[in-house]
């Protein structure tokens, strides 16, 4: 009996698809540098591991290893740095993407370029290291963080590119190949207008060093960029003009009439553009079209009218271990109630803390659709190992809020990346407007964070719904309830991470399943709405996992 083609097919394309989601779930579990401050401090690890191979071997290079010392100096490069001076230095998101652009992009050039006059048995060092360049994703990762901070808190491309961020500046700036980087993506991202804005930065910048051999390893950019530059302001202004034209067939004319400009009038159009009416002229064109900001991104930056009628007082009468020692209370909201305690998180638990770090995980903010290749919203890992620390910081939590809960109580510890931010989001498992399974003993009744990294700006947790902003304090915890006294999920707990501009953001969550009240709250809340068969229901599970 002949079978039909189209079983064939069938099965083809299932193996086809399947191979893809593997791709993409190796691609997931891979750890993104970008993504935590750990990450991050893994890469300048991974360059200095590339540089001091390359340093033990500088007699063996010669000439050569003059180039790598004028690269290492155009770039900032600097040798010895303290462990809190590389915190800060992978903490600022300028140093982090030039960082991430240079190990995924002019690192595995350089291997290239040296490999003749290494021998192979002393190559092996430098090919391990270059396994563990950032991946595409990594990168394109990276470049959505910039993106992400340059528009969640308003910043202009200019000063961005700088170094100066909310009006501070700092001894830093994206390089010349940094820019073209962020334009480059930009453009195939479609993102036209961004694209052509990180371009004529660029061109307004020299190579940070164009000694020849320097030129001939890692390429001259300048001939492409222009060419770039052109081509994506006409297909702005194509854009702009025809609005209703589909964006492919745009490029396609804005990528026929670049291809055969020569190099003449490439430079007399170049010189057109560098006339300084003209390029301000171009620079009303592209920062003209500006968006309105979200109700989170105002939050983010800090612009909800601030509420009234909140103290900041020491507590000490809720129970015999705040008459001892009372703490630092701030009321934050009063309804819904929100609460923050200062100065409860001491250096040695943050360290402790940070411990945890290097078996975390990528963090996602959404289900898997199969084939989604996911933004990662931080790195976490949750802290399971018993430690007397995390029993004390526990059983500080109960102190603070009154909740009753295990000592023993596992908590999730969170950093955040280069631009990287949690979507507005609830705490809670249901959706908002059903019960929760009564079979769950209720749903989570508050939230808990501790704040343990030094954020200098943005990082802020934002509560849309009501309007509040809470700014990481370093050592201060937040906590609220996503509960009504009922048991009802309150949507005005709906709270999200904005992008770190600049800092290291840890937190220490938690609050999951919070026992004694929570299994009070399902119990009584089970036989108001759902009748006595409910209860019974809601009574024996409680019973069995008691």
């Amino acid at each position: 009996m002949r079978k039909c083609p189209c079983v064939y097919v069938v099965l083809l394309c299932s193996a086809v698809l399947k191979t893809f989601v593997d791709c993409v779930d190796d691609i997931e579990e891979k750890e993104r540098y970008s993504s935590s401050t750990v990450g991050l401090l893994k890469l300048l690890k991974v360059e200095q591991e590339f540089i001091d191979s390359l340093i033990s071997k500088a007699d063996q290079l010669g000439d050569k290893f003059v180039s790598l010392r004028l690269y290492l100096s155009s770039v900032g490069y600097e040798l010895n740095r303290s462990y809190n001076e590389r915190v800060v230095y992978v903490s600022n998101p300028i140093n982090a993407f030039s960082l991430l652009r240079r190990i995924h992009k002019d690192l595995p050039k350089w291997h290239a370029f040296f490999k003749e006059d290494i021998g192979k048995g002393d190559l092996s060092t430098l090919d391990d290291v270059v396994k563990k360049v950032p991946s595409d994703v990594d990168m394109l990762s990276a470049v959505r963080g910039i993106q992400r901070i340059e528009r969640v808190y308003d910043l202009k491309l200019d000063d961005l590119a700088q170094g100066v961020l909310q009006g501070v500046q700092y001894n830093t700036k994206l390089t010349y190949r940094d820019l073209i980087a962020m334009g480059d993506s930009m453009y195939q991202q479609r993102d036209i207008q961004a694209a052509a804005k990180w371009y004529r930065i660029a061109c307004k910048r020299e190579l940070e060093n164009s000694e020849e051999l320097l030129v001939g390893i890692l390429g001259d950019p300048s001939e492409p960029l222009h060419r770039q530059y052109v081509k994506s302001l006409f297909i702005y202004a194509s854009i702009l003009s025809e609005p209703s034209k589909p964006i492919e067939e745009v490029l396609i004319m804005g990528e026929n009439l670049l291809a055969h400009a020569s190099l003449e009038e490439l430079d007399s159009i170049m010189s057109d553009l560098n006339d300084p009416r003209i390029d301000a002229e171009v620079e009303k064109v592209l920062y003209r079209a500006k968006r309105s900001p979200s109700n989170f991104e105002i939050g983010c930056r800090g612009l909800y009218r601030r509420k009234t009628n909140l103290e900041c007082r020491y507590k000490s009468t809720a129970n015999a271990f705040l008459r001892l020692a009372p703490l630092k209370f701030e009321e934050i909201s009063l309804d819904p109630f929100m609460a923050m305690y200062h100065g409860v998180l001491y250096d040695s638990e943050i360290r402790a803390l940070k411990g945890q770090s290097w078996n975390m995980v990528n963090g996602y903010a959404s289900e898997r659709n199969g084939t989604e290749i996911r933004d990662t919203v931080a790195r976490y890992d949750w802290w399971t190992a018993a430690s007397l620390t995390r029993e004390r910081i526990n059983q500080r939590i109960v102190d603070m809020t009154g909740f009753n809960f295990p000592s023993d109580e596992k908590l999730q510890v969170t950093n955040y990346g280069l631009g990287s931010y949690f979507q507005p989001h609830f705490d809670y498992s249901s959706d908002g407007f059903e019960t929760p399974d009564v079979t769950t003993l209720g749903d989570r009744l508050a939230s808990v964070i501790f704040y343990a990294g030094e954020v200098r700006q943005g990082g802020a947790t934002v509560f849309p719904e009501i309007n509040v902003t809470v700014f990481p304090q370093k050592g201060s915890m937040l906590y609220w309830f996503n509960l009504h006294d009922d048991g009802r999920p309150d949507i005005r707990s709906q709270h999200l991470v904005c992008p770190v501009v600049n800092g290291d953001r840890w937190s220490r969550l938690g609050g999951s399943y919070i026992t004694i009240l929570l299994h009070i709250g399902c119990l009584l809340f089970q036989l108001s709405q759902c009748g006595f068969q409910c209860f019974l229901k809601c009574l024996v599970t409680h019973a069995n996992r008691s």
